[in-house]
């Protein structure tokens, strides 16, 4: 389709930019007259970056990304939280994925780099809300939560953070993919995606149990990383139909809930979280093992 075709005139690149300027814009201005539309738009919104970054120049994608914040935040100053939670990451997570689709990189790997960016991007904004509305993101979530054990709450509020950006990126994720494949567009990675899981699983795991030592709201942090890529693992492991595979991933998950009943009165505020690093460490190490092995005896 016409649309998809790369821009290679300045002129016609601009043109093209100023269109998905204007929508991310209107899409501003609506959201301060219902508010309730937030909820939707920022599932949809990274489509209108990811074809930005698809058929133009990425020199070109800054000026685009400066024109939709610049913009945003002048039609609305009443709600400037929407543009600094909402657009931003929006833009951000529109031009990974299309960068990643572009170049034919691993899917899980582009909702993994939107999701850490829009927690970073959350959690650095929530000092910038304070100074303008009084507001502390941080209370709020915990009076919602109704959560009575702050010290616990602070530990984790990284990962709840995390969680939250992992959802709205994988929803965001099946909207753009969808659309694109409208066009044409189809993303063939050409990466095992398979072995990228289990080293990045293991290895988000190993630094949980490091940070646990130092710092404890990025030790769950990379609890929840390891966990998701530990779903990947498994879901592998099912389309390959690997019985083996799928017993020791059942074995792994039961010695996580033993070990946790076992072990969690001896650690306190959180820190007994730590304990589930055991179930994708041992996932991720058999699932390395049996890689190992099934291709020696080849």
């Amino acid at each position: 389709m016409a649309v998809l075709i790369k821009k290679n005139t300045l002129i016609r690149t601009i043109c093209f930019m100023s269109l998905f300027v204007a929508i991310n814009v209107l899409c501003s201005f609506l959201t301060t007259i219902i508010p309730l539309l937030s909820v939707i738009l920022i599932i949809f919104l990274p489509l209108t970056s990811a074809i930005v970054e698809i058929t133009c120049k990425d020199r070109w994608f800054i000026i685009y990304a400066f024109a939709t914040l610049g913009l945003s935040i002048v039609v609305s100053l009443s709600s400037i939280d929407f543009t600094l939670f909402y657009i931003v990451p929006s833009v951000f997570t529109g031009y990974i994925f299309g960068f990643f689709l572009k170049n034919k990189l691993p899917s899980m790997f582009a909702i993994f780099f939107a999701s850490i960016i829009q927690t970073l991007i959350t959690f650095l904004f929530i000092p910038l809300i304070q100074l303008f509305s009084g507001t502390n993101m941080i209370d709020v979530f915990a009076k919602i939560l109704r959560i009575s054990n702050r010290i616990w709450f602070d530990r984790v509020v990284l990962l709840l953070f995390f969680i939250i950006s992992l959802i709205q990126t994988i929803l965001s994720f099946i909207v753009v993919e969808n659309e694109l494949k409208k066009f044409g567009y189809v993303n063939d990675c050409e990466f095992n995606q398979e072995k990228v899981a289990d080293y990045s699983a293991l290895a988000f795991a190993l630094l949980s149990i490091l940070f646990a030592f130092f710092y404890v709201p990025i030790s769950y942090l990379c609890i929840g990383v390891s966990f998701f890529f530990t779903v990947f693992i498994i879901s592998f492991q099912v389309k390959s139909k690997n019985k083996i595979s799928l017993a020791i991933d059942g074995a792994s998950l039961l010695i996580g809930l033993i070990l946790y009943a076992a072990l969690n009165k001896f650690l306190q505020n959180g820190t007994d979280l730590v304990i589930f690093i055991t179930i994708p460490v041992l996932i991720s190490s058999f699932s390395i093992s049996y890689s190992f092995l099934k291709k020696s005896r080849q």
